[in-house]
């Protein structure tokens, strides 16, 4: 293998671009299965509204919200909204601002929208987390007067702005009450208020869901041309290197067999250097074609999986930890088995290009000394031999697809069990459980890849 990296600093060129488009190739990979997390949880689910923070808020309800915060938030809740002519509000943030609002807009959506939902504002008795929720709710947030739904309209002017440590007394009882699924349920909260807002504001929500998975469907298929554009590329690049390399070699082969002694040759059967001059060398191409396509691009894949599981935070990453186990010892169990034949094999092609060689050569003394019969059970012994140690061998590993798809099904119930119980507890979403199987099939492949190139 070392020698064959010394070839390639030939091209050394060619295997930089190689790696770099493989890069961009396992980039847009591991792009596409977030993509359709997104288009499963937030375009379908959420109905394309993308996070906690509004487009546009009604007076009323910018006035609540803000009641809600700290100073501090409050301030950046100001500079991210200017008001219309109507009295509403329009978020004219940047993406940075958004994020940071994003962060704390979560909990007053849900305060809020309980206030809302037990009558009036403040209300008491239906909010999030229970009566005391609702009631600390009305008290903490310092008395927010008016009918139902229906506060002054000068409400940001007439509301008393409780103290930072009433608005975060008031949210660590919320939070409390909520349990380990608080950032799931706030989240839904505040999908299912945003939607009530724009549908009182006289926003279409479906034209809003359409852009959204128009958008990020346009996005997939950019991905996709990409990617399909770098395999391309990548495949093109090196079967040119894998053929130039063969090339090289074969004449390097060649021109140091000619400069042998005649003591040399003795060394070397006639055969045996046919066969290092076409099968070896073929191999040797056919492995620089799949090490340049398969083996650089397996631990891009696999680290980039590894990455994105992580971030993804379903506390299933023992699930990839036993898939990569099971393979590893699968694999184990086969090279045992199947390696000692595979170099065998190169053995029984030598041994039957001697044979033939013999054969055909002296075919004209067989013939005089009616030595045909023999010479046939010969060939035929060699041919045998070789032809059970490729059926063993193909058999080896014609048993180890099944096997690995079954294991990477098996991993599969095992994903979609355990997410459908976080799921049901509120935990995990639809889409995340999806990337985090296909980041789980790429991990699985990536050491596949690895493990069958190891044996070429």
């Amino acid at each position: 293998m070392l020698k064959i990296f010394k070839y390639l600093k030939e091209s050394k060129w060619s295997v930089l671009a190689i790696i770099a488009l493989l890069v961009v190739q396992a980039y847009c990979d591991l792009a596409l299965p977030q993509y359709t997390a997104d288009i499963v949880d937030i375009g379908i689910g959420q109905k394309g509204i993308e996070n906690a923070v509004p487009r546009r808020l009604g007076a009323e309800t910018y006035a609540g919200l803000m009641s809600l915060m700290t100073q501090e938030e409050r301030a950046l809740m100001a500079s991210a909204y200017g008001q219309e002519d109507d009295g509403g509000y329009v978020f004219q943030g940047d993406k940075e601002t958004e994020e940071a609002l994003d962060e704390c807009i979560g909990i007053p959506i849900l305060i809020l929208s309980a206030m809302r939902e037990s009558g009036g504002m403040p209300g008491a008795g239906t909010a999030v987390g229970g009566p005391e929720a609702a009631d600390a709710a009305g008290t903490e947030s310092g008395g927010i007067s008016g009918e139902a739904g229906n506060p002054p309209a000068d409400l940001s002017a007439s509301i008393l702005a409780p103290t930072d440590d009433q608005v975060l007394a008031l949210r660590d009882q919320v939070l409390e009450s909520l349990g380990e699924t608080g950032e799931t349920v706030i989240a839904q909260r505040a999908m299912l208020f945003l939607q009530a807002e724009y549908e009182r504001l006289g926003m279409d929500l479906g034209k809003i869901q359409r852009s959204y998975l128009y958008r990020t469907g346009g996005m997939m298929l950019a991905y996709s041309v990409v990617m399909m554009a770098t395999a391309i590329l990548v495949g093109l690049l090196a079967s040119r290197l894998g053929a130039k390399l063969g090339l090289n070699l074969r004449e390097r082969v060649f021109s140091r067999v000619v400069s042998f002694s005649h003591a040399e040759m003795e060394q070397f059967s006639t055969a045996s250097l046919i066969t290092r001059s076409t099968n070896d060398i073929q191999q040797v191409q056919m492995v620089v074609v799949m090490m340049l396509r398969m083996v650089v691009y397996a631990p891009i894949i696999g680290i980039g999986g590894i990455v994105k599981v992580l971030g993804t935070r379903t506390g299933m990453g023992w699930i990839i930890a036993v898939a990569v186990a099971l393979i590893l010892a699968l694999v184990g169990v086969l090279m045992a088995v199947a390696m000692p034949r595979f170099k065998k094999m190169q053995a029984l092609v030598d041994r039957l290009n001697l044979v033939s060689r013999e054969i055909l050569t002296g075919v004209s003394v067989i013939r005089a000394f009616s030595r045909e019969r023999f010479e046939e059970e010969r060939f035929d012994r060699a041919n045998r031999d070789l032809m059970r140690t490729q059926l063993f061998t193909n058999r080896v590993m014609n048993i180890m697809m099944p096997v690995m798809m079954l294991i990477m099904n098996g991993i599969s119930i095992l994903i979609v069990w355990f997410g459908a119980k976080g799921i049901d507890l509120g935990n995990l979403m639809v889409g995340d459980m999806l990337a985090f199987i296909t980041y789980t099939m790429q991990i699985v492949m990536s050491f596949l890849m690895l493990t069958m190139i190891s044996v070429m």
